[in-house]
């Protein structure tokens, strides 16, 4: 066996220990997904034109809507202090950009406890 076969055996390992553990998905991987709004006492989160609660609100969020999180390079979360970044949709769905409903979508700030895990 060469030394880079060997190599290459190890790398593979690596790469399916990884895998088996859940630490080979990248966050930006993860940021594609759908994730929920968290159930609320009035119902709905607010999606908000800026990260504070004194900013306009430009959608209600029912809960159990699909809200997909906005990310930069790498797949960093665009957030500012308990805030995240978020686009959500009227009928609470997720559009890829060359669907027609896509443009629909609006991108506002909602506060990040109130959106559950992405899957």
């Amino acid at each position: 066996m060469t030394r880079s076969t060997s190599s290459a055996r190890r790398l593979g390992s690596f790469a399916a220990a990884a895998l088996a553990l859940g630490l080979a998905a990248s966050p930006a991987r993860a940021l594609n997904a759908v994730c929920e709004v968290l159930p609320t006492s009035d119902g709905f989160a607010a999606l908000r034109s800026a990260p504070s609660t004194s900013a306009p609100m430009i959608a209600r969020m029912p809960t159990g809507h699909g809200v997909k999180m906005r990310s930069v390079q790498q797949g960093r979360l665009v957030t500012s202090g308990a805030w995240v970044q978020v686009t959500h949709w009227p009928d609470g769905q997720f559009y890829e950009p060359g669907d027609p409903q896509f443009r629909l979508g609006r991108t506002g700030w909602v506060v990040h406890r109130l959106v559950g895990e992405c899957g």
